[in-house]
């Protein structure tokens, strides 16, 4: 089962550095990512052209304050900065958006819940339409309860994505989060077409930093790896944006 290897990048500066490392793909990972200025659009543009490397993947450009799951989130204003980040990022070829961001679903403890899943849930019919009409998957990372209190598992993301009922709709996977959820190396089995990008990272540190894997971490991926492949799993694996060519080489051998 092939697999294509990706980069994380806050802009495209690093596009010509990750080619020539051997990465098939970027995923710009700011929260501003597509929201640039005409100007620095075409500075993004032109730090692409030429390097052989596609932007397949982003983070779901919402500015980190942004809180989906609370009274006052004004849907129609940033569905309107949305759309105009996806008009930018579809330019760039990318395909798959990814929602990681926990503290943009926080439920409050009590009260308005149902109202609020609600909330997000139109929030994400309405992404995934603006999305499709450029080809791309809206993808939500289930998260530990140290990031949010919302989407804790892949049953609870597998169990909340067909009351959205858009076909572009899937989730993606970190290695890190695994453990904060409790979800079982073996239960991976039962989510063969739920999981559409994953991200591989040391596990251990506890700040919001990706760290990419390397052999003398100390950290035995591949029973994760290989609970990945008996998935039949074919999509993208990002590494962080501190991987390199010989991070790459370690990842991709130990999954070859």
């Amino acid at each position: 089962m092939a697999v294509t290897w990706g980069k994380m990048a806050a802009d495209l500066s690093q596009a010509q550095r990750a080619a020539k490392e051997g990465f098939d793909f970027l995923q710009l990972a700011g929260d501003q990512a597509g929201t640039w200025s005409e100007a620095e659009f075409q500075k993004q543009e032109a730090a692409l052209a030429g390097s052989g490397i596609r932007v397949a993947v982003s983070a779901v450009p919402l500015p980190a304050e942004v809180r989906v799951t609370q009274r006052g989130f004004n849907l129609y204003v940033w569905m309107g900065h949305l759309k105009k980040a996806l008009q930018s990022l579809a330019a760039l070829g990318c395909l798959k958006l990814v929602w990681s961001n926990g503290r943009a679903r926080v439920l409050p403890e009590e009260g308005e819940q149902a109202i609020l899943k609600e909330q997000a849930l139109q929030f994400l019919f309405m992404l995934c339409e603006a999305a499709g009409n450029y080809g791309m998957q809206v993808l939500v990372e289930p998260l530990g309860p140290r990031r949010t209190n919302f989407l804790n598992s892949l049953k609870e993301v597998q169990d909340f994505l067909p009351r959205v009922g858009r076909q572009n709709l899937r989730s993606a996977l970190s290695l890190r989060e695994l453990e904060p959820m409790g979800v079982s190396l073996a239960e991976l089995a039962g989510y063969p077409q739920l999981i559409a990008h994953v991200q591989l990272e040391d596990p251990r540190p506890a700040s919001e930093a990706r760290v990419c894997p390397r052999p003398n971490d100390g950290y035995d991926y591949r029973p994760f790896l290989e609970a990945l492949k008996a998935t039949g799993y074919s999509g993208g694996i990002c590494l962080p944006g501190d991987a390199d060519a010989a991070g790459l080489a370690y990842c991709r051998g130990m999954w070859e």
